[in-house]
């Protein structure tokens, strides 16, 4: 499959380039801050680590973004496609995998990192300290890292769609324009936050996704959430493909 195909080498490439290693590295920061010489328990994992996580999602996307759409090395690629939709999807799935990764990445540091802890414990003949993650079963964690990997997904997805060439100017004007009248509505309380407060409708299936974390269920309501997060994954797909199909790539 020319999608699956272009994902492969976009991740071959991304770790080639050496960018993989910051990564790892921020990776075991991020584990290192919250959880080295303390616990948590599910909801405080989630809470922490799922905003690094984040972070990392909108870094890393625009890392890949430059490397494979504002240079000469698009064309090559882009010669050997029947159209230009396998070249951007296998871009989107190439993100949306390494979201994973680094996800699965901080579990098993956590795993390893307790391991280590109980096998010195053991030796020392002492009672194992509380680190890593409290409490933790696969049913209370499952419903978290669904929601923290379609937030993740989400976001890097964005990310694309926004960069150029997809995206035109006026659209990225556009997008900052909402962002500014989210943030506005949640930092005042006058008459005009509160006609602003429309903006955060967008954000519900997101919002309600890190809830996912912090309650560890799944109720009906979440349920619902979790398809309109998915909807969101297709739609922004669809649309960056559907941008990208109607740009000239020549200046770029």
């Amino acid at each position: 499959m020319p999608t699956m195909t272009v994902a492969r080498f976009t991740l071959w490439s991304y770790i080639r380039s050496g960018w993989i290693l910051g990564d790892l590295i921020f990776v075991c920061f991020l584990y290192t801050f919250f959880f080295l010489e303390s616990s948590g328990n599910v909801s405080y994992f989630y809470g922490t680590i799922g905003q690094g996580l984040g972070i990392l999602a909108i870094v890393d996307t625009v890392v890949i973004v430059q490397r494979s759409l504002k240079t000469t090395r698009l064309y090559l690629p882009l010669a050997h496609l029947s159209s230009r939709s396998d070249y951007i999807r296998g871009l989107i799935l190439a993100t949306a995998i390494l979201r994973i990764v680094l996800f699965l990445l901080i579990l098993l540091l956590d795993v390893g990192y307790r391991l280590l802890v109980l096998l010195l414990a053991a030796g020392y003949h002492r009672a194992m300290p509380m680190v890593g993650i409290q409490e933790a079963t696969f049913a209370n964690m499952l419903p978290g890292a669904i929601g923290l990997l379609l937030n993740c997904i989400i976001l890097s997805t964005l990310t694309v769609v926004l960069s150029a060439p997809v995206a035109t100017r006026l659209i990225q004007i556009g997008f900052l324009i909402w962002l500014a009248a989210v943030l506005y509505a949640n930092n005042n309380a006058n008459i005009v936050a509160h006609y602003l407060a429309i903006s955060h409708i967008p954000l519900i299936p997101l919002l309600s996704c890190y809830d996912l974390g912090l309650t560890a269920s799944v109720d009906s309501y979440g349920l619902v959430m979790i398809v309109l997060a998915v909807v969101y994954i297709i739609g922004l797909t669809w649309l960056a493909d559907f941008w990208l199909s109607r740009r000239d790539l020549i200046l770029w």
